[in-house]
């Protein structure tokens, strides 16, 4: 009986456990399968709206693949840009806007795009990328404190060198010869860029030479 007894203690216990419990274990089991179907929703809706940013990008590049006036092509761009700001393809919308304007010499649109992708992109060599462009349209433009400007930044990453010999070609525009060659011979001095670009700074500081001497 010792035995029943005890068994029957130990169910007691149990269902009064559960009694005491019960609903919050409920509670508990509903939250979890809330959670797994609010994620799975989650990842649904991420994968429709990768899916309509992906689709409003291709009408982009057809726009422009199939010589679609400025308008129309910057209202694709802007419209990736606007609704998707956070995804892949509104910085590449941007900078493929930015590189449509340049060639259809609109700098101020051109400028406009390069610089909502320096602001907002979210991968950081298209930012760097973003800025690059943006100085030497500004620099075309004549705009020479706003382009360094963009290229005062604490942190190059690895377009180091590219931020450099940009600076030396605002400098160079702005006849500051000395803050050129500088800024020219600093890029010289980093690290791993190609034997041609090292070339073509170099080229850049040498001609520098004769201005200074004139």
């Amino acid at each position: 009986m010792a035995r029943n007894d005890t068994d029957e203690e130990q169910l007691d216990a149990v269902m009064a456990w559960l009694k005491e419990n019960g609903r919050s274990l409920i509670a508990g089991a509903v939250l979890a399968v809330g959670g797994v179907v609010g994620w799975q929703q989650w990842g649904a809706h991420q994968e429709r709206t990768a899916e309509s940013a992906s689709a409003g990008y291709v009408q982009l590049l057809n726009a422009r693949e199939t010589g679609a006036d400025s308008e129309t092509v910057a209202g694709y761009g802007w419209a990736v840009m606007e609704d998707y700001g956070r995804s892949v393809y509104a910085t590449m919308a941007g900078l493929q806007l930015g590189d449509h304007h340049v060639r259809e010499g609109e700098l101020a649109e051109a400028a406009e795009a390069l610089r909502w992708v320096a602001d907002n992109g979210v991968e950081s060599g298209m930012r760097h990328l973003a800025r690059l462009r943006l100085a030497q349209v500004l620099m075309a433009a004549g705009d020479y404190d706003d382009a360094l400007s963009v290229l005062d930044v604490s942190d190059m990453g690895a377009y180091r060198s590219q931020y450099l010999e940009r600076r030396g070609d605002v400098l160079a525009a702005l006849g500051e010869i000395e803050q050129a060659r500088t800024a020219y011979g600093d890029a010289l001095d980093v690290q791993g860029i190609s034997d041609t670009r090292r070339s073509l700074i170099r080229l850049k500081r040498n001609d520098l030479a004769g201005e200074a001497s004139s």
